[in-house]
């Protein structure tokens, strides 16, 4: 069961990677942007730091998930283990299932508009259709949803910190790219923002 957990885990992983890299190519190529501008140019201190935190805890999420699913028996001679629930770990992968799910469809939903951090050197266009109906920020539902899944596959106090750590980045990056978009859309964000929530009911 825990092999089968661990392939799972790791086509999941590949799956998430290459669409993240086909998204940054394909915008790349085809419109000459670089999508990813995270911690990147001139930007106020705050919003540099937050990204910067963001950068960090997410490539840390990143590589333990990746190790953890080519050698799950290693670390846990190193990290433990909090519980060891069979349901449990594939509940897991199918939490990070659906957040990759979510991360994808909204890399489509953005089209060009799509961007890793808080880009003030390019004009955008406001995405309000497609999963962004449902969700101000549908691309961070899915990686909260990734995070919490990668902690319910391989429960340890790594994993739970990590899990914890990203989801406060995440929602300092949220609220420092919610200013720049009202100082950018204006009217259109605010009124956008009072009938679709920040995350999913709320």
């Amino acid at each position: 069961m825990s092999n089968l957990k661990n392939i799972l885990s790791l086509i999941l992983f590949f799956i998430f990677l290459i669409s993240y890299l086909l998204k940054l190519f394909i915008l790349y190529k085809k419109n000459h942007i670089k999508g990813n501008v995270l911690a990147k140019g001139k930007k106020l201190a705050k919003i540099h730091y937050t990204e910067l935190l963001v950068k960090t805890s997410t490539f840390l999420w990143g590589a333990t998930w990746f190790v953890f699913s080519l050698a799950e028996s290693f670390m846990l001679t190193i990290v433990g283990k909090q519980f060891d629930i069979p349901v449990i770990h594939f509940i897991g992968v199918g939490v990070a299932a659906l957040g990759c799910s979510i991360f994808i469809l909204a890399m489509i939903s953005m089209r060009t508009s799509w961007r890793v951090g808080i880009d003030k050197t390019t004009v955008t266009k406001l995405i309000t259709q497609g999963i962004y109906k449902y969700s101000r920020n549908a691309a961070f539902v899915g990686f909260d949803l990734m995070f919490l899944g990668l902690y319910f596959m391989y429960p340890n106090l790594l994993t739970l910190i990590i899990f914890m750590l990203n989801i406060v980045a995440i929602h300092l990056l949220i609220l420092q790219e919610e200013q720049h978009l009202k100082h950018v859309f204006g009217d259109e964000y605010i009124q956008y923002s009072k009938n679709t929530p920040r995350y999913i009911l709320f």
